[in-house]
């Protein structure tokens, strides 16, 4: 019951709302169209109301649960990429990242599918995992300095001009975006490997993507992706 009570009390609003509209507000209106838009109107209140509770519930989120806010606790516990994941799901619902969180979600998402599809399209092992466990990490490392970028937003002043934040937030999720576009260079060409042509391709399909980690890893290190 406590799970819902937000949604019921809000529920039990509208339907006050009805009675008074109705009741009182269209008693001695004798206009049917306007009657018919107050209903609607009524009812695009309800529904979306309840659209909400609903997307929070499966989120994971209470109904008026306060805005996600990070902290030193926030980084203790990224244990495992699903700790990674949940916390952009949470920086969702902070207006000023929303749409780059889920970015970068999608990102995840679509690494994991293209190592799938890797995994099934050649043999597994060798190289290819090295690189692999390599692009995994640069994504998580993405995602943390994401979280970091989106802290200092947070306790940002109003006044404060959060441009250079947004554009930081930006250069993350498109330096995800260039590797997922080499890594399906890399998936195409490893489809077409066959016979004793197999190795030397395997080696050539493999260069564009691992030169762009290479590359990520020198901006890092020169403090070009702080």
């Amino acid at each position: 019951m406590k799970k819902y009570l937000g949604q019921i009390i809000f529920n039990i609003a509208m339907a006050a709302a009805a009675a008074l509209l109705f009741g009182v507000v269209l008693a001695g209106v004798e206009s049917v169209a306007a009657k018919i838009a107050g209903i609607i109107a009524l009812m695009s209140v309800v529904t979306l109301g309840n659209y909400r509770f609903v997307t929070q519930a499966a989120s994971g989120r209470k109904a008026f649960q306060p805005q996600y806010t990070i902290t030193e606790a926030t980084f203790d516990n990224l244990n495992e990429p699903q700790d990674y994941i949940n916390v952009l799901k949470n920086l969702k619902d902070y207006s000023l990242c929303r749409q780059e969180a889920q970015k970068m979600i999608d990102q995840w998402h679509s690494f994991k599918k293209k190592s799938e599809t890797l995994n099934a399209i050649s043999s597994s092992g060798g190289v290819y995992d090295v690189v692999n466990q390599d692009v995994e990490s640069v994504m998580l490392n993405n995602m943390v300095l994401f979280m970091k970028r989106t802290a200092i937003m947070q306790s940002a002043s109003k006044q404060e001009v959060l441009t250079v934040h947004k554009n930081y937030l930006k250069e993350l999720t498109d330096s995800n975006d260039k590797i997922l576009n080499d890594y399906t260079s890399l998936l195409i060409e490893a489809s077409q490997l066959t016979g004793e042509d197999s190795s030397k391709a395997e080696i050539e399909s493999l260069q564009l993507l691992i030169d762009s980690i290479r590359n990520y890893r020198s901006s890092f290190e020169k403090g070009d992706t702080q």
